[in-house]
């Protein structure tokens, strides 16, 4: 095995390495990101609720008043 040989086998490595730190990051990335997914669903379902009751009470308010 000559120095061509190991330098070659050198750059597989921190490309191998640099693959796998990448990989992981979009790995953590998505995994945060499918924590807090629920999160944001719910807040838009909460705000869709609050917006049909405002709307159904100024309705209701309109036809007392």
């Amino acid at each position: 095995m000559n120095d061509d040989d190991r330098e070659l086998i050198r750059a597989n490595l921190n490309k191998m390495m640099a693959e796998t730190m990448k990989l992981s990051a979009e790995t953590a990335k998505i995994n945060a990101e499918i924590r807090f997914y629920p999160m944001v669903a719910a807040g838009g379902l909460v705000v869709a609720i609050l917006g049909a009751a405002i709307t159904l009470g100024a309705v209701i308010v309109k036809l007392v008043f």
